[in-house]
């Protein structure tokens, strides 16, 4: 199979994963309480809306881009779309979209020329935000963020964002990048950032550019480094998060970007927190994902324990140590050991968890960690919420990507509906059920089964009631996936 779809499964996932870490970060903005009561008044306003994986021919696509919704069934916004280099820029959309009493809804884009009718199928949790797949002969995941239109000038993003973006190369290999800069009124930049371009890994790289915005909330950002001059648009959701989609010749990324608030010191790292990492192993050619819990001191040691998918079988609840450092830059260094071996990151704090690339040559892979809060009991999951996924099947290369809604009973158990698209074949409300055991330290095991998947061995990590991602960990080498959880 060729190398460069196990990596749309990869970028499709991190632009996800990345992306709803910052749920919630800035906005104070909510939907209505899920008691199956959700209209189309539900989902009225201003949206950043983003979400990348693999069109209908194979190719790696990525788009961002804002929509304005009626609240009565009709959108209209802009979208900026990058099909395989194939760019179409600040288009005009319109569109219509349908939510239903559980929160699913649907959103259908169909003045776009340039990009093509696009289906959106989604799923409503809380604070102004929805988790995102594409529903046609294309797939991807990604986020819906309700904006706030007070942060669309350059005065109000003179601040330090940190970022992580993925994707690939213009020979169709694996690249990932993350790291930060501090933007002036004037729209300028200065920082540095940490890459992997297919095992070429650079760290500490000056970047220089600019980031000016539109009142319209879309902007256009340049990046100068080694790698060259990269061009994007973006679109803000808030003062603390960006939406980046890459529109140059050089790489095709996707990626977002969260604000930073120093001073930063080793203290800065502290407690315990949750957290999911994927990518792809240059090693086998293959997807990759791992999740864990970890405690830091605040000084400078971390340990705790971690499951990893590596397209093989399974290695699951490994005790890891390490150390890690951070500099007043907003930049640190992480090293895990585990029986599995040592992996090294450049690491970013941010109001939307802790951004992580690994800076190993042979694996591409990138995630975040957020922090944990309280104390976890199977009682911590209870209520109705929102799920997104993305898995690579390692036999053929296909990506699926699945919403779902459902109930917990805060004992063992959830039920609900569920929609998947698994490489362009759509599957709409089907049944979805599963079981959970929650550990006091938030990694719970369980099972996600649905007649579209089958039973999958799952292990979820909680950041609080509202919040669990998760990981497959199914004894096989087909799927290797991972996902958000989110109360509605």
């Amino acid at each position: 199979m060729p190398a460069n779809k196990h990596f749309l499964f990869y970028i499709s996932l991190m632009a996800a994963l990345v992306a709803s870490t910052g749920c919630g970060s800035g906005t104070s903005l909510s939907f209505p309480a899920p008691q199956g009561g959700f209209t189309n008044a539900s989902f009225d306003g201003s949206f950043a809306f983003s979400y990348a994986g693999q069109d209908v021919n194979g190719v790696f696509i990525a788009s961002a881009g804002s929509l304005q919704a009626d609240g009565a069934g009709h959108i209209t916004g802009t979208e900026d779309i990058n099909d395989g280099f194939v760019v179409a820029s600040n288009v005009a959309i319109t569109g219509t979209y349908t939510v239903r009493a559980d929160g699913r809804g649907s959103i259908a884009i169909n003045s776009n020329p340039s990009a093509g009718a696009t289906a959106l199928d989604f799923v409503l949790v809380a604070n102004g935000h929805a988790l995102v797949t594409r529903f046609d002969g294309n797939t991807g995941s990604g986020t819906i963020d309700q904006q706030t239109a007070s942060a669309f000038s350059n005065t109000a993003l003179a601040e330090t964002f940190a970022f992580s973006f993925s994707g690939i190369d213009i020979n169709g290999a694996p690249f990932g990048m993350a790291g930060n800069f501090t933007a002036n009124t004037a729209g300028t930049i200065t920082g540095l950032e940490d890459s992997n371009d297919n095992t070429s890994v650079l760290t500490s790289d000056p970047v220089s550019g600019a980031i000016p915005v539109a009142a319209t909330g879309r902007g256009q950002a340049t990046f100068n480094s080694t790698r060259g001059a990269l061009t994007f648009a973006y679109y803000v959701v808030d003062a603390t998060h960006l939406k980046f989609v890459e529109t140059d010749q050089l790489f095709l990324t996707g990626g977002d970007a969260f604000n930073q608030v120093g001073p930063f010191s080793a203290a800065s790292l502290s407690g315990p927190f949750a957290f999911t990492i994927a990518g792809v192993n240059l090693g086998n050619g293959a997807p990759f994902a791992t999740g864990g819990v970890l405690t830091s001191d605040g000084v400078s040691a971390v340990s705790g324990v971690e499951d990893i998918n590596n397209s093989v079988n399974p290695l699951t609840n490994l005790s890891f140590t390490g150390s890690y450092t951070m500099a007043a830059n907003g930049r640190g260094t992480l090293t895990l050991s585990s029986s599995a071996g040592t992996s090294n990151f450049s690491i970013y704090p941010t109001s939307g968890g802790v951004i992580a690339l690994e800076t190993d040559a042979l694996f591409v892979v990138s995630g975040t960690a957020l922090q944990q809060q309280g104390t976890f009991t199977n009682a911590s999951i209870s209520g109705t919420y929102g799920l997104n996924f993305t898995a690579a099947d390692n036999n053929n290369g296909v990506e699926m990507d699945a919403i779902a809604e459902f109930t917990a009973d805060g004992a063992s158990a959830f039920t609900g509906i569920i929609d998947v698209n698994d490489g362009g074949a759509t599957t709409f409300g089907q049944p979805v059920n599963g079981t959970f055991a929650v550990s006091a330290n938030g990694r719970a095991t369980g099972t996600i089964a649905t007649s579209a998947i089958g039973t999958r061995n799952v292990v979820y990590y909680l950041v609080s009631p509202t919040r669990s991602l998760f990981i497959d960990v199914t004894p096989d080498v087909a799927i290797v996936s991972a996902g958000d959880i989110r109360h509605q």
